[in-house]
């Protein structure tokens, strides 16, 4: 969206050093910044208006399988030889395996599946239903990886998701749920599955 008048870009600190693949793709209306108590954040130096394509959650397509094996330690004993190198390939260059970065995309039951009992279809695990972006290697992802979490009033922008776009692949993009000033932190609501007991979330 080319609407994004008002701003003026010599108000803003420069970014931190956009030095890897995700950081370069940062739109120049916007900051990538550090953000107190959060790590690093996003900020516009312009208004967004409402309903506007923020941006594109882009990543490496994990199935549930591949996830578990690769970040959850009661299933790393599975681990293929290509996990492995997964795995060494994120030490190699410094990227984390933290697991944190991952948005979940239900797929559809397919027409395929129209013979599976209801009861049996029911009884899936929906996480086994799903695809997973995992946008926490930075030179596998975009700029979005850096969107921190807001509950409402504050999450300024809402995910949406289709487990297969136009080029057949998966799908996240963020649209803004309201007018957005200059000098605020985009962010969204990460949602409560995200959160683990012990954690503290930064509202």
């Amino acid at each position: 969206n080319d609407n994004h008048n008002g701003g003026n870009d010599n108000e803003f600190p420069e970014s931190v050093p956009l030095n890897t693949p995700a950081r370069e793709t940062l739109p120049s209306h916007l900051r990538l910044l550090p953000i107190p108590g959060k790590g690093l954040g996003v900020i516009t130096t312009v208004p967004i208006p409402a309903h506007t394509v923020v941006g594109d959650y882009s990543g490496e397509i994990l199935t549930a399988g591949e996830k578990d094996r690769r970040y959850l330690e009661s299933q790393s004993h599975l681990q293929t030889p290509v996990d492995k190198a997964w795995i060494k390939s994120r030490k190699d260059r410094q990227q984390t395996l933290t697991g944190t970065y991952l948005y979940g995309i239900v797929i559809p039951p397919s027409s395929s599946s129209s013979n599976v009992g209801v009861q049996e279809q029911t009884s899936m695990s929906l996480q086994q239903n799903a695809i997973y972006v995992d946008a926490e290697d930075e030179y596998c992802s975009l700029w979005t990886r850096f969107l921190n979490h807001a509950s409402p009033p504050d999450a300024n922008v809402n995910p949406k998701s289709i487990h297969e776009s136009y080029d057949g692949k998966p799908r996240v993009w963020f649209i803004s749920n309201r007018d957005i000033r200059a000098g605020e932190e985009i962010c969204f609501d990460y949602g409560d599955d995200y959160w683990l007991e012990e954690d503290n979330p930064v509202v």
